[in-house]
């Protein structure tokens, strides 16, 4: 009777032997940033060496009304949308913490991103994006010069971009993976496959009732990315590269329009049809704008051809996906050909292979 409790004591006692503490390691030492330069003691910080063929002069477009897209622009719930329901299986890709930084001043912004020595030349040279999400446009992003301001505002849309896509393609490989299986044996996908492709469907505006390879297929058509190119040209066009009202006091920096409801943050503007979509920061808008395309129905188009370039065996790409957005703009071929434009004179093509460091 006393056998079991005497095995148990014995356990006990060899593994509080051996027993060795581990050494404490403070994670703020590996994950902190350097501290932004304050432009107090130094006005005029010099911005970083951001050589690249930018053209000043580019207008901005005015918002543009979408009445045809009647709930083209509603705001999904997409907080934490990537940790809801565990993924089945081990994760396929590891996705990378973005820090979040929230600068005041267009000074303090660039002094942030030269402390990271982080620029866009270095970018198109391969070096990997510092995994930064900035949280809102500076107020005084528009008192900068043309080349300036275009500059900032895409070092500073890139890494958000990215962050958004590599949410997007863990989701994507983990659905390749449990399609491929599904095609092997459709009996290899259990409770928990079921229940996270479930939610999946879910968030990309999909139901699945009896999974089958075609609803796969068609799923996995609309968890892919947006190439970055695309992401920034529209962005910038939308915003006047950070400087329209709406950009600075809402976030709304792709020109979603609201069709109707209510806003999900306190803006200044009343809400309504037409009426600009504000966010609580800019991850959240790149959120919605990718969202957007990857789920509405006037852009199946845009999903059809980027889902046949991943069948050739290409990447995404932005300056050709972006001629299956006829419909964004009320402007159709004519907003299509500015697009490119500012997609040509700025090169951002260059930045679609671009990675967050450390991925």
């Amino acid at each position: 009777m006393y056998a079991f409790p005497a095995a148990w004591v014995a356990v006990l006692l060899g593994g509080v032997g051996f027993h060795q503490p581990v050494a404490t390691i403070d994670p703020a030492s590996l994950l902190s940033f350097k501290p932004a330069a304050r432009p107090a003691a130094q006005p005029a910080i010099a911005l970083p060496d951001f050589t690249s063929p930018l053209n000043p002069e580019t207008q901005a477009l005015i918002f543009v009304r979408q009445d045809e897209l009647t709930d083209a622009f509603n705001v999904r719930d997409l907080t934490g949308g990537h940790g809801r329901f565990a993924a089945p299986g081990n994760a396929v890709r590891r996705q990378v913490q973005s820090r979040a930084i929230n600068p005041h001043t267009a000074v303090e912004l660039a002094g942030f991103f030269h402390d990271q020595s982080y620029t866009l030349t270095d970018v198109r040279q391969g070096v990997a994006v510092p995994a930064i999400k900035v949280e809102r446009v500076p107020d005084d992003l528009g008192t900068m010069d043309g080349v300036e301001r275009k500059l900032l505002f895409i070092a500073a849309l890139l890494p958000v971009i990215l962050d958004v896509n590599q949410h997007v393609l863990s989701d994507r490989e983990q659905l390749v993976d449990l399609r491929d299986r599904f095609v092997a044996d459709p009996e290899s996908l259990g409770i928990i496959d079921r229940a996270w492709l479930s939610q999946l469907a879910d968030r990309y505006d999909m139901q699945i009732d009896q999974v089958d390879k075609a609803q796969l297929e068609q799923l996995l058509g609309r968890v892919d990315i947006v190439p970055p190119s695309m992401a920034i040209a529209q962005s910038g066009i939308e915003s006047g590269w950070g400087t329209s009202f709406a950009a600075r006091t809402g976030n709304a920096l792709f020109g979603q329009i609201q069709a109707a409801g209510q806003h999900s943050v306190a803006v200044s503007w009343k809400p309504g049809a037409g009426m600009p979509q504000p966010f609580a920061n800019v991850g959240e808008a790149a959120e919605a704008y990718v969202s957007n395309l990857n789920t509405h129905p006037a852009y199946s188009a845009f999903r059809s051809e980027r889902a046949a370039m991943r069948g050739r065996g290409e990447m995404p790409d932005g300056y050709k996906l972006i001629g299956q957005l006829l419909q964004y703009s009320e402007r159709g071929l004519g907003y299509v050909q500015f697009v490119r434009q500012v997609m040509r004179e700025d090169k951002l093509t260059d930045f679609d292979s671009a990675q967050l460091s450390g991925f």
